[in-house]
């Protein structure tokens, strides 16, 4: 058992570290990222077979490490990188575009002059600003986020057209830099990477600051996708 262990935590960090490596930051692409990491194995499958040929003793340990790393891959690549997770929410649709002075103070979280009964006066919802995803860090997604600011005065962010590849325990964040979550304002979980959703901003959020929507895999530590909002 002790040598069984051994193995798997020695194959583990060889076909591991590499694999991250090439998937995070060297596939620019999820299909790059599938090649890399089935060539990677590979080629481990090649060395490991050199390196068992004077070694017979390690070959069922080391043999069975590895396959037990490749049939575990498989299954967390196929249940978190393949599985969509589709929904079809209604989503707050603007009716109209406000004044730049408007838009400003929608933007900054800053209540109308009037108070709320001033945001409840306005016929609907009106658009603050919008941005289109691109995928990020290996992974594809395309879509529209667009900020709505309803008749109460309330923000929210709808997903339209959406569609980003699947992945596990994924957070949305309004970011200050499309490049990074350390400054961030937290909106939930991902609902779905298929279909029209939206979520609420928290009141107060200035999104003249936190003009940048992230999708955020934390498992892995890197974006889905961002969406730049433009006003």
């Amino acid at each position: 058992m002790r040598r069984l262990l051994l193995s798997v935590a020695t194959v583990g960090a060889l076909i591991g570290i590499p694999a991250l490596v090439l998937q995070r930051w060297i596939a620019d692409t999820r299909f790059g990222a599938i090649v890399l990491v089935a060539a990677w194995f590979a080629i481990v499958a090649v060395g490991l077979a050199i390196f068992l040929k004077r070694r017979p003793g390690l070959r069922l340990p080391v043999l069975g490490a590895y396959v037990l790393i490749l049939a575990g891959t498989v299954a967390i690549g196929y249940w978190t990188g393949f599985r969509d997770m589709v929904v079809d929410e209604q989503v707050a649709m603007a009716a109209a575009r406000p004044s730049p002075t408007e838009r400003d103070r929608g933007l900054s979280g800053a209540e109308p002059e009037n108070g709320p009964a001033g945001a409840v006066a306005r016929s609907g919802p009106v658009e603050l600003a919008t941005g289109a995803f691109v995928g990020a860090d290996g992974h594809a997604g395309t879509g529209t986020a667009t900020v709505v600011e309803q008749p109460g005065g309330a923000r929210v962010v709808t997903f339209t057209e959406f569609d980003v590849d699947p992945g596990v325990d994924i957070d949305v964040f309004l970011t200050a830099d499309p490049e990074s979550v350390d400054d961030r304002v937290e909106l939930g979980n991902l609902k779905g990477n298929v279909g029209d959703q939206q979520y609420e901003v928290p009141g107060g959020t200035d999104l003249r600051r936190y003009s940048n929507v992230i999708l955020w895999c934390n498992p892995f530590t890197v974006r889905i996708a961002v969406a730049e909002l433009d006003a």
